[in-house]
């Protein structure tokens, strides 16, 4: 193998590893905009994967005193650790990415919820009438939409995300799921 040879796979070999990071940084559904932060990200990942998958193939070539007669399975090495490294890191960010997403849609159905329950509860003629205070609603409140939030689907939850309310089988759902819960009206 020439140098020559070594020289254009090493800048392939970066070219892919800049063309992955960069990639990685564009489809984070969190990516505020092109920002320092954005452009270090996918510079310092691109010089991980670089580095990480040619670190043990240059060690190893390091023993033949790199003689480029000996550089070709380094070089097919690292190509192949630079796959793997890349298609596990790509696995490992997308489970990362559903885990905050699923967080951040059952956070949002929380809120929903617990703000759809005050307001109907605040509307309500029924709780002066009766005397409830304020603090027996906020924790009935917390119930309901802690027993909903627990409920719901990834369907009911794209279905609110689309139409900005809950639809009809969760709303019914959230009324039976409150029941157990009316017994705080009654503890202080």
């Amino acid at each position: 193998m020439s140098r020559k040879t070594i020289l254009l796979l090493l800048g392939l070999y970066f070219l892919a590893a800049a063309a992955f990071s960069v990639f990685h940084v564009a489809t984070n559904p969190f990516l505020s905009g092109l920002n320092a932060a954005a452009v270090s990200k996918a510079v310092g990942g691109a010089l991980l994967l670089f580095g990480g998958a040619g670190l043990l193939p240059i060690a190893g070539w390091a023993l033949y005193r790199f003689r480029s007669r000996y550089a070709m399975w380094p070089m097919l090495s690292w190509a192949f650790m630079g796959i793997a490294l890349a298609y596990f890191f790509e696995i490992g960010v997308r489970l990362e990415r559903d885990v905050q997403i699923s967080l951040l849609a059952r956070n949002l159905a929380l809120s929903d919820a617990k703000l759809s329950c005050l307001d109907s509860q605040h509307a309500s003629k029924f709780k002066s009438e009766v005397g409830i205070t304020e603090r027996e609603v906020s924790v009935y409140c917390g119930c309901v939409s802690e027993a909903t939030a627990a409920s719901i689907t990834t369907d009911e939850l794209t279905y609110i995300a689309t139409n900005g309310k809950a639809p009809q089988p969760l709303q019914e759902r959230a009324a039976q799921l409150g029941q157990p819960c009316r017994r705080l009206f009654g503890a202080k």
